[in-house]
C-alpha cells in the first residue's frame, strides 16, 4: 500500500506540476502578445511621426523651389532688359559708324 501511494502522490504531482506549467505558458502568451501589442503602437507613432517629418520636409522644399523659381523669374526679366538696352546701343552704334563711314565715303569722292 505504500507503493501505492507513492505513485499517487507522484501522480498528484505531476498533474499540479503539468497545470503550473499550463498556467505559466498562457501567462507568458498573454505577456508577450502585450508586449507585441506595445511594440506594434510604437512602431505605428514612429511611423505617423516619420511621416509627419517628411511632409514637413516636403513642404519646405516645395517652398524654396517656389522662391528660387520666383528669383530666376526675376533674373531672367532684368537679363532680358539689360539684353534689350544692350541691343538698343549697338543698333545706335552701328547707324552712328554708317554716318561716319557715309561721311568719310563722300569726302573721298569729292577729293
Amino acid at each position: 500500500m505504500k507503493q501505492e501511494v507513492n505513485q499517487h502522490t507522484i501522480l498528484q504531482a505531476i498533474l499540479e506540476l503539468s497545470k503550473q506549467m499550463q498556467e505559466m505558458k498562457l501567462d507568458l502568451q498573454q505577456q508577450i502578445g502585450a508586449v507585441k501589442g506595445s511594440l506594434e503602437e510604437k512602431i505605428e507613432a514612429v511611423e505617423r511621426r516619420l511621416e509627419e517629418k517628411l511632409d514637413t520636409v516636403e513642404r519646405r522644399l516645395d517652398e524654396k523651389i517656389e522662391a528660387v523659381e520666383v528669383k530666376l523669374d526675376k533674373v531672367e526679366q532684368n537679363l532680358s532688359k539689360k539684353i534689350d538696352f544692350l541691343d538698343s546701343k549697338i543698333g545706335i552704334v552701328s547707324l552712328d559708324l554708317l554716318e561716319t563711314k557715309a561721311e568719310v565715303s563722300v569726302l573721298q569722292q569729292t577729293k
